[in-house]
């Protein structure tokens, strides 16, 4: 029996009553003596008994599990975002239901149906695209599941949300390389569906119309937001017989790819080209030169977002959006020009 879950019926054989009886004894309901209830609270104990905390919690209409969805579970950033939420959420006695889309609108679709056929008792998101979904998250709103949106949002869908100020933060980058006399820039893209992808794009474009940078449309490539699609992204920019002097990073896991591309080609940073990203990690740290950023603070991200959706759940609070400022940290990846 070790092997396996013991069950009510599992004690009631061992003890010799009905299993009726061992459910008031274990719920702490009358009908049961006090000597009685000590022997099968003991028997339960002995035998490892754990009660299902899922079933449970549906008989009384609480389940205490959040459903998250993030894009991608091997990315450090959305990982720490996560850690935010527990230190919200483990110490009330919730649990998180982790489901990772792959940056699949599909994916995304299935684990949202997963989620609510769970009966989980609110949701949190980063959505794959601005529109690709958004008839069913209107619907989870519809259902009276609190909804809270990090990192991206769904523009039409009014909930709470928690995200960076990405325009802001990428100008801060071109406004950087044009201060070190940089008059040309490529720019390797997150996914051109996803909000964040959107908003340092045109955030980044924006800037460098206002500073008179160029940025020729064919330096424009689409990362795809991962480590593969940046590398061939990179390659393909740095095979054009006219290449920009300096180039932004979408984010921290397509810098990998970049740094790939780069000693594949024996390029060097800065004397080759100059480059600045748009997060950071620890390998922006180690790389060498290590690589200036704008980084987030993907751990206070999940801190908010857990806390607003758990006041919704527990409050009926109001919608609240909330935008964190990036912040510049300056490195030696780039050249003065």
């Amino acid at each position: 029996m070790c092997c396996l879950k013991v069950t009510i019926k599992d004690i009631a054989k061992t003890v010799g009553v009905n299993v009726s009886t061992i459910s008031r004894a274990l719920n702490g309901k009358p009908g049961v003596s006090d000597g009685l209830r000590q022997k099968i609270l003991q028997v339960a104990k002995q035998m490892g008994y754990s009660p299902d905390m899922t079933a449970t919690g549906l008989k009384k209409g609480r389940t205490k599990i959040i459903g998250v969805l993030i894009p991608d579970i091997s990315n450090p950033f959305f990982a720490q975002i996560v850690r935010g939420m527990e230190k919200v959420f483990n110490p009330v006695g919730y649990h998180l239901l982790l489901c990772s889309t792959d940056e699949d609108p599909e994916h995304e679709e299935e684990n949202l149906r997963t989620l609510i056929g769970q009966r989980v008792e609110g949701i949190l998101a980063a959505p794959v695209d601005s529109g690709g979904n958004k008839t069913l998250y209107a619907k989870v709103l519809e259902s009276n599941i609190p909804l809270v949106f990090f990192d991206r949002i769904v523009p039409d869908i009014d909930t709470s949300y928690v995200i960076t100020d990405n325009e802001g933060g990428v100008r801060e980058l071109v406004e950087y390389l044009h201060r070190n006399g940089h008059e040309s820039v490529g720019i390797i893209t997150l996914r051109s569906r996803s909000f964040t992808g959107r908003m340092r794009l045109n955030g980044a474009l924006k800037a460098c119309k206002e500073l008179g940078i160029e940025v020729r449309q064919e330096w424009i490539l689409d990362g795809k937001s991962t480590q593969e699609g940046a590398y061939e992204a990179a390659k393909k920019l740095f095979s054009f017989k006219e290449k920009p002097t300096s180039l932004i990073v979408g984010n921290n896991l397509m810098m990998l790819g970049v740094m790939k591309a780069i000693k594949d080609l024996r390029l060097k940073v800065p004397e080759d080209v100059s480059i600045v990203c748009f997060d950071d990690s620890y390998w922006n740290q180690i790389f060498d030169p290590p690589i200036t950023c704008v980084a987030q603070e993907p751990e206070q991200m999940g801190l908010i977002a857990a806390t607003l959706l758990l006041d919704r759940i527990m409050h009926n609070g109001k919608n609240n959006k909330t935008v964190l400022k990036a912040h510049f940290i300056e490195r030696d990846s780039v050249a003065k020009i």
